[in-house]
């Protein structure tokens, strides 16, 4: 039985690329436990060529590397999520390592990481410290994580680095799509999975530097959003829309009543005026907002059943 399944999710292959596959084996090979490489190609088919003969010449030195390597390509490029999730169903090992295109942590801080790993631990991430990359960049995570932090709750430190390792039932219970992976501790967490987060010594760092466009952080915002609801209210979104729809029936209630009153007791006009109209918005947008409250109620009803919503510690 396989323990280690090392699925690194490649999608800039860097020239030091094979030697980053090299110090993986290195690692993994000093612990004389069995394990196997899966590499995902995200929509690089026209680099697959140089990269299996580059990793040839790096790992001839490793008694069998070809039956513990293994590499996929997607055709198009998708999101972490999705070809995690496809390396993950052709992986057979007990615990999953998940690696990025490049060593973001040193040689010693991927080791601490697995002996930390014990037996209390359903998944683990590393927490950067002596960070390598611009400040700039180092703020702009720093407000991530506690922009994450404020809005769900969470403990976590450092959600952007693609370091994670888990037992394969957490990827086997949990269920990510889009740009979720990020978020993995936290949505294993609230499935009962016991997380824990290690200080580990920062070591490479690529990407852009600098300000990033807009998209890049809307899309953030919204990712943040999507897991806020997603881990608050995906078995009763009837609480959350229900309560904006009541809140925007509230306050065109309230107006109405203002513009009656005024039209009874003052004799003003209320034919085409603004604030009567401001009212019947807002009336209008309230039952919308609780009849998608209501829409996701049925939806949740009818489909939760095949969705487990619980973990099983342990059996006495």
């Amino acid at each position: 039985m396989i323990k280690y399944s090392i699925i690194v999710l490649l999608e800039e292959p860097g020239q030091d690329f094979p030697q980053y596959i090299k110090t993986l084996y290195e690692i993994f090979s000093r612990r004389n436990e069995p394990f196997e490489v899966i590499i995902m190609a995200n929509g690089l088919r026209g680099y697959l060529k140089n990269i299996l003969t580059n990793l040839h010449e790096q790992l001839t030195k490793f008694a069998d590397y070809e039956k513990k390597l293994r590499l996929f390509a997607l055709p198009t490029r998708t999101s972490q999520a999705v070809f995690l999730n496809a390396g993950f169903k052709e992986s057979s090992g007990k615990i999953i390592v998940v690696c990025g295109s490049y060593l973001q942590i040193t040689k010693e801080s991927l080791g601490l990481l697995l002996d930390s790993f014990d037996k209390e631990t359903d998944i683990i991430s590393p927490w950067r410290q002596k960070r390598v990359d611009p400040k700039l960049n180092q703020w702009q995570s720093a407000g991530f994580n506690w922009l994450v932090k404020k809005i769900t709750g969470s403990t976590q430190h450092d959600l952007s680095c693609t370091v994670k390792i888990c037992r394969r039932q957490v990827l086997e219970d949990t269920r990510l799509y889009g740009n979720m992976y990020r978020f993995l501790p936290i949505i294993a967490a609230r499935k009962g999975f016991k997380n824990k987060e290690v200080k580990c010594d920062h070591f490479q760092e690529r990407g852009k530097t600098g300000i990033y466009g807009v998209s890049a952080y809307v899309g953030r915002l919204l990712d943040i959003l999507t897991l806020y609801f997603n881990t608050r209210f995906s078995r009763k979104p009837l609480r959350f829309f229900g309560n904006i729809g009541l809140s925007f029936i509230t306050m065109g209630v309230l107006i109405s009543l203002i513009v009656l009153v005024q039209k009874i007791f003052m004799g003003y006009p209320i034919g085409g005026h603004p604030i009567l109209l401001l009212a019947v918005l807002l009336l209008v947008l309230g039952v919308q907002a609780a009849s998608v409250g209501l829409l996701g109620e049925i939806i949740a009803f009818t489909q939760g059943r095949q969705i487990k919503e619980y973990n099983i510690d342990k059996i006495i």
